[in-house]
């Protein structure tokens, strides 16, 4: 019976990381679309443009986390805390990937959009890994 339940505790994960991998996907081309098109347009400037995708695609990542790639990890009434901890995550993701776009815009030569895209594309993996143990993850001693 015991390796009934851990195969289906590991099909639940597996799931749920190709789950969080397709709602990324999605995040971060949303990410990438809104800031290219504000960049390449002219609308505002390399870490504006990247403020104004991070924000939009913000919105995309949490709804699509916590309805779909972790709906199995939520609990009544804990959108707001699940919120709050992902918003934590997601902030501490876009200053690495921020300080990655400065950086590039500060120490090389090349277009502001391959640094946007590089600055972009560096965060998921971590983001998972966050996300499943803290930010969708509620139990009575960890509130």
């Amino acid at each position: 019976m015991s390796t009934d339940r851990s195969r289906q505790s590991l099909k639940t994960e597996a799931g749920a990381a190709g789950k969080f991998a397709i709602v990324g996907i999605a995040a971060t081309l949303t990410h990438a679309g809104v800031s290219g098109v504000l960049l390449e347009t002219g609308w505002l400037p390399a870490m504006l443009a990247n403020l104004a995708g991070f924000v939009i695609a913000f919105g995309v990542s949490f709804s699509g986390h916590y309805y779909w790639s972790f709906s199995h990890l939520r609990q009544h009434n804990a959108a707001l805390k699940a919120m709050l901890r992902f918003f934590l995550i997601a902030v501490s993701g876009f200053a690495l990937n921020s300080s990655v776009l400065a950086l590039w815009l500060s120490f090389t030569p090349w277009p502001d959009l391959l640094g946007l895209m590089i600055a972009i594309a560096i965060v998921p993996a971590l983001t998972f890994v966050a996300a499943r143990m803290w930010a969708f993850s509620h139990t009575a001693e960890n509130p």
